[in-house]
């Protein structure tokens, strides 16, 4: 299996390798597999059969060549990335009163779905560097959870260095604790005084510096931009498991509710669809509501972060909606190319209409206000005595109507938990509901906490580069 760039400029396909490393393709797009393996029924009625870390290694199999990592080494890796679980499944369904299926993904090591891929992805790209005797530098953006996860399953990794940045006073305390509190040599962490969107246009701006990237080739992010994201996270595996276990007879369909903020996990299920697993992805957004806007419109349009009760979701452009894009136009690089220069420099672009009609009836869309995000979690706490976090509170919101654009559906549905609700006690006691404890979250309170800030008027890139580039003369030393 080779990778392509979704602007379909890139020279060359790239090897998984490569593609571990990669941030942003020479053409500006980012890295999707050139072909789409199939699954048929049989397949999936043979998969239903196996618990989650075997799954993960079947889907890896077919998007990670033997001839680059042989599929014993896929094992090993798959396996020493979910040891630290904190169950021996990984993930979970929970099955709640009148129906509601939740699918709890954040049983890792910072209580959120990040932890399935960053520690498979980590593990993938330790492997790499151990055999090139190599150093690698990953500069990565976080809206909440994304920085803590990368921090949490690269630490103990002598070969990879960590710089992220997130939004000062955006996101949840213990989200920023589970950052700041980490003192170590290969961990570089700043608060930015901006939106999360202000942050990765920088980082963007870093990563496209050719003659940087020229000097320093192994430097990349462990963002959703890299494919091991979309690959082991961003719910390729993790909506087969969802389809598997809600599903009474294989071949029928069911509906993935999926609260969406930088719209990996929207990529990957369409990934998953397109494989050949009857699911109907439904994206939930907050008041950050590119992607609905795009739908009911078909205008792409830049507007301001609003800052809400489920920060990691407080995104103005999703990413991954490129690879959303990408994979709805069958491929057609050419297309996303022009379709995203436009969108870059002029802040407004519109879908063809074939591609829009395909996206219309492909992806089924929905806005949480604030109001509805706190209902949804009383309501779940009063109906099933079951905690949710805000973000997973979107797609529960949706379960119970409560969402702009809902629409009524006789098929099963899942709903993905993305954190768990102990890291986001501001929102828990704006419901009204008990704090939930965790030992995870009740040692920080303890722990000494450093960062640096990047304030308005700061150079940000200038420092970014600065860092980078010592980063890089202590590492080859």
């Amino acid at each position: 299996m080779r990778f392509i760039s979704t602007r379909g400029q890139t020279t060359e396909p790239k090897t998984f390798e490569e593609s571990l490393f990669c941030c942003y393709t020479e053409d500006g797009g980012v890295l999707m597999p050139e072909t789409i393996p199939k699954v048929d029924l049989m397949t999936l009625q043979k998969w239903k059969n196996l618990n989650y870390i075997a799954l993960v290694k079947e889907i890896v199999s077919f998007y990670v060549s033997s001839d680059e990592v042989t599929l014993q080494d896929q094992s090993d890796l798959i396996d020493a990335a979910f040891s630290s679980f904190d169950i021996d499944e990984v993930i979970q369904l929970a099955k709640l009163e009148n129906g509601l299926n939740i699918l709890e993904l954040w049983h890792g090591k910072t209580l959120a779905f990040k932890d399935l891929a960053m520690s498979c992805t980590a593990q993938f790209i330790n492997y790499f560097l151990s055999k090139r005797g190599r150093h690698f530098t990953a500069v990565v953006v976080t809206s909440g959870d994304t920085g803590s996860s990368a921090i949490h399953n690269a630490l103990d990794l002598p070969c990879i260095d960590i710089i992220v940045i997130f939004p000062h006073k955006r996101i949840s305390k213990f989200q920023e604790r589970m950052m700041t509190t980490v003192l170590a040599k290969n961990i570089h962490v700043y608060a930015a005084d901006g939106s999360n969107d202000d942050i990765e246009n920088t980082v963007i701006n870093v990563m496209n510096d050719g003659e940087l990237v020229k000097k320093h080739p192994l430097l990349g992010t462990l963002n959703s931009q890299n494919w091991c994201r979309i690959l082991v996270q961003e719910s390729i595996a993790h909506s087969v498991y969802a389809y598997l276990h809600a599903t009474e007879r294989v071949g029928a369909p069911v509906d993935i509710i999926i609260p969406c903020g930088g719209y990996g996990n929207m990529a990957s299920c369409l990934i998953a669809k397109e494989m050949g697993v009857p699911i109907n992805p439904v994206s939930v957004s907050n008041a950050n509501d590119f992607m609905y806007r795009v739908v009911k419109t078909n205008e792409l349009v830049l507007s301001k972060v609003q800052a809400t009760i489920a920060p990691a979701m407080d995104i103005g452009f999703p990413l991954n909606s490129e690879r959303v894009f990408w994979l709805l136009s069958g491929g057609n690089g050419q297309l996303i190319r022009e379709l995203m220069e436009k969108f870059i420099e002029t802040g407004h672009a519109n879908l063809p209409a074939d591609l829009h009609t395909k996206l219309v009836k492909t992806v089924e869309t929905s806005v949480a206000s604030e109001s509805a995000i706190i209902e949804a979690i009383q309501r779940c706490w009063k109906e099933s005595n079951y905690p949710i976090c805000p973000h997973t509170a979107t797609a529960v919101a949706h379960y119970y109507g409560l969402t702009e654009g809902y629409k009524e559906s006789e098929n099963p549905a899942v709903h993905l938990a993305t954190a768990s609700a102990a890291k986001f006690s501001e929102a828990l006691t704006k419901a009204g509901i008990p704090l939930q404890r965790s030992p995870k979250i009740d040692v920080l309170e303890k722990k000494k906490s450093q960062y640096t800030m990047l304030a308005k008027g700061d150079n940000w890139k200038k420092i970014l580069r600065e860092k980078i580039v010592e980063i890089s003369c202590r590492a080859n030393r």
